[in-house]
C-alpha cells in the first residue's frame, strides 16, 4: 500500500508526538497510575520500544515539501 504524502504527513506527526510522549513515560511511570497499569514491569524498556518503533515509523513516512528531484546528472 502506498500512501501519497498527503495520507502520510498526518501519520508522520502522529508517530512524533508518540515518540515525544514515549520519552517521558519513565518519569510518568511513578506519579500516574494509569500509566503504571499500561507499562507494568520494567517501564524502560517498554518505553525504548515505543520510542524506537515511533522514530521508525517517522523515518519511513517523512517526506520534504517542495523539492522536486530530478533524474539524470546535474553539473554545478
Amino acid at each position: 500500500m502506498v500512501l501519497s504524502m498527503s495520507g502520510r504527513k498526518p501519520i508522520y506527526y502522529t508517530t512524533v508526538i508518540a515518540t515525544a510522549v514515549g520519552m517521558f513515560l519513565p518519569l510518568l511511570y511513578g506519579s500516574l497510575g494509569l500509566v503504571r497499569e499500561l507499562l507494568g514491569s520494567n517501564p524502560l524498556l517498554k518505553s525504548l520500544g515505543l520510542i524506537v518503533a515511533g522514530w521508525l515509523i517517522a523515518y519511513v513516512t517523512f517526506e520534504e515539501e517542495g523539492k522536486e528531484t530530478e533524474k539524470g546528472l546535474t553539473v554545478s
